[in-house]
């Protein structure tokens, strides 16, 4: 059994949890992170110096970054269907894991803060800017949508898990006023709703 910590809201911490109930990997977590502190514990910085979350602990091996301990898991437990053993496949996967931690995240992180976490710190203006920058920044990735159902192959990938956290954000904070028609990502979207450990996992958690 795998041990995790960090808090369930944070969407980084929700895509291991929504990982390891994809896959039926039992895991324990104890809440760290803003609130919760415990990242600048003694303890807990020899496992992450950087101080931040999730980190976790598998067999006596540490890890942390978020789309790290996917992969890892993923080598590990979750088979080639999240993780294609296929050299194009698996670099298409990275590849939107990447670009969600390199180029989608800033947005989102402005607009999640500005609207669940921390509204009277953001003005409208640096808000609204954010959400037509994801607008197009979600519209990228529908392209890669077009005609398939998944990131890569035939089945969700650690891609999907890598994005989905934030989708959940963009349909939750974003009204369908200030969101450009999108198929593609709607139907995708609605194809992650439909999964158990997407609604436990992400859904269910209260955004703020």
């Amino acid at each position: 059994m795998i041990q995790i910590w960090g808090r369930n809201n944070s969407h980084n911490v929700q895509k291991v949890l929504w990982f390891c109930g994809e896959i039926g990997l039992e895991f324990k977590r104890e809440d760290a992170g803003l609130e919760f502190g415990r990242v600048r514990d003694p303890d807990m910085l020899a496992r992450n110096p950087n101080a931040v979350i999730p980190t976790i602990e598998d067999d006596g091996f540490v890890i942390w970054e978020s789309n790290v301990i996917l992969r890892h898991l993923a080598r590990k437990y979750g088979g080639s269907d999240f993780y294609p053993e296929s050299v194009e496949m698996r670099t298409e996967v990275e590849r939107w894991m990447d670009w969600q931690q390199t180029t989608l995240l800033s947005p989102m992180t402005t607009i999640f803060w500005g609207r669940a976490r921390a509204p009277d710190k953001f003005p409208k203006s640096e808000i609204d800017e954010a959400v037509q920058k994801a607008g197009r920044l979600w519209q990228i990735f529908s392209q890669r949508l077009e005609g398939r159902s998944w990131v890569a192959g035939e089945h969700l990938s650690l891609a999907e898990v890598s994005i989905g956290a934030l989708a959940w954000r963009w349909f939750s904070l974003v009204s369908e006023k200030e969101r450009a028609p999108n198929d593609n990502l709607e139907d995708w979207f609605k194809a992650l709703c439909a999964r158990p450990a997407y609604k436990e996992h992400v859904m269910a958690v209260p955004l703020k």
